[in-house]
């Protein structure tokens, strides 16, 4: 008997004019790894709750599962299942409720974090790891329930190339003993070496995808006119040097020196928990618990509220800066809060394509297109520094590109771009990379940068 089978499911939101489900069928049987494709916006994370059983009716068709069928789910964004403020607490809490023994719960909660990489202090806060690191720890809270089924919503995005080479031996571990798994993804190339099945996820069903069809990052041509006297003015962002630490504490990095210039657009590259994050937002001034950096933005120390609409700031987390009812009033904001033009939302809405979802609610928007309207919204104030903390997460390649292009035209307008990112960002063309690597932030040419390294002369290692 099948773990699990849709069966001609039909579905749509209340608000939509058209179906997201349309006759849907799905079947999971143990031992699967299904692997779902889908772009930006096509159902996949609805898919995951149909799968659930936690998609609100009206609904048509079948849903049937095994008697005591039991699931662990990891969205695409983890910190929305958080429950404890340490490591091991939050591993802890479910067999906590289902009454295990305490003196077999220290052996299974480092098991399950030992399987998701996090060689870590279980008395470690949660608030100090990065949204990779916390994917990983809300993977683990799942296995320690060893479920039937595992859900991944979009792990790809979350995850460096280590991790997800750490994922895909477990998802294969994980296979052999028995367990079903669901992927849904938008990058085609991700997980294919454990899948056993493949699928896309189009017009509301699942059909099987053509294995040769890959959508890895594509090439984006550089438009620019930037005139290489730019570089010759007073930098927006300069520092001799500085160390990253929290307090006292953990050593995140240290730099000799960090200089951003008008029109550069600059890549911050490293694995997760390297401190990607904590500096994006100590140069807008809004991270707290940090030393002192001897940094100047825009001629300025970092402090929150001082930079007004020149400093713009884009959350790993969108859902985080997006709170109006419709999504021409989010992208609106701040145009009325500086006295822009309004119609800079209407133009931009329409430059990506967007204007359909000009009356629906951003929080009812896929993580991809939050990430578009809230990068749309910072774009609209043409600010001289634009931070972008994994812009391309939950992207298509439509999508992708329609971000590269803006970005381009913003740096063709003078706004200086830096772009957070856990791997490297392809043929996107950058001026220049930032690279976070063994607690060293080292600043160098897209040239100097190969296969995810760099091959500049100096070693620059440093021992935190």
């Amino acid at each position: 008997m099948s773990l699990l089978q849709l069966r001609q499911v039909s579905f749509s939101y209340q608000a939509a004019s058209s179906w997201l489900f349309d006759e849907l069928e799905f079947t999971l049987d143990r031992g699967d790894c299904q692997l779902i494709y889908g772009c930006t916006g096509s159902g996949k994370s609805s898919l995951l709750k149909l799968i659930l059983g936690i998609l609100v009716p009206p609904l048509s068709g079948e849903r049937i599962c095994a008697p005591n069928l039991t699931f662990g789910v990891v969205m695409q964004d983890p910190s929305v299942q958080l429950l404890r403020q340490t490591l091991g607490a939050e591993v802890v809490f479910a067999l906590e409720n289902l009454g295990v023994d305490s003196f077999e719960m220290h052996g299974q909660v480092t098991n399950a974090l030992r399987k998701v990489g996090l060689f870590i202090s279980l008395e470690t806060p949660v608030v100090q790891l990065s949204l990779g690191q916390r994917y990983r720890l809300m993977i683990a809270a799942q296995l320690v329930l060893q479920p039937d089924v595992l859900l991944l919503d979009e792990p790809w995005a979350q995850l460096d190339n280590q991790g997800v080479r750490e994922l895909s031996a477990l998802i294969n571990e994980l296979k052999s003993q028995g367990m079903a798994i669901v992927i849904v993804e938008h990058h085609k190339t991700a997980f294919t070496g454990c899948a056993t099945h493949h699928w896309q996820l189009q017009r509301g069903r699942l059909s099987l995808y053509q294995q040769g069809d890959k959508n890895g990052l594509i090439a984006i041509a550089d438009t620019r006119l930037v005139p290489n006297s730019i570089c010759t003015n007073a930098p927006l962002i300069w520092s001799r040097g500085f160390k990253l630490r929290f307090g006292r504490k953990k050593l995140l990095f240290e730099t000799d020196e960090l200089t951003l210039h008008a029109g550069e657009v600059v890549g911050l590259i490293g694995d997760n928990g390297t401190g990607k994050s904590t500096l994006l937002k100590c140069l807008a001034g809004i991270q707290a618990d940090v030393d002192h950096l001897d940094v100047k933005v825009l001629g300025k120390r970092p402090k929150l509220g001082i930079y007004g609409h020149s400093l713009a700031l884009l959350h790993q987390r969108p859902s985080r800066q997006l709170f109006e009812t419709t999504v021409i009033e989010e992208m609106q904001f701040n145009l009325k809060r500086y006295g822009f033009p309004l119609k800079r939302a209407i133009d931009m809405l329409a430059r990506l394509g967007l204007t359909t979802l000009a009356q629906v609610s951003p929080h009812k928007l896929s993580c991809g297109q939050q990430h578009l309207i809230a990068l749309a919204s910072l774009a609209c104030l043409q600010p001289q520094i634009l931070l972008l903390d994994d812009p391309f997460a939950g992207l298509d390649n439509a999508s992708f590109a329609k971000v590269a292009h803006l970005i381009l035209e913003l740096s063709q307008q003078g706004t200086a771009v830096v772009i957070a990112s856990h791997r490297s960002l392809g043929q996107f063309p950058l001026d220049k990379i930032w690279h976070i690597s063994q607690k060293y932030l080292q600043s160098c040419l897209p040239t100097e940068f190969v296969n995810g390294h760099y091959q500049g002369e100096q070693d620059y290692a440093r021992v935190g």
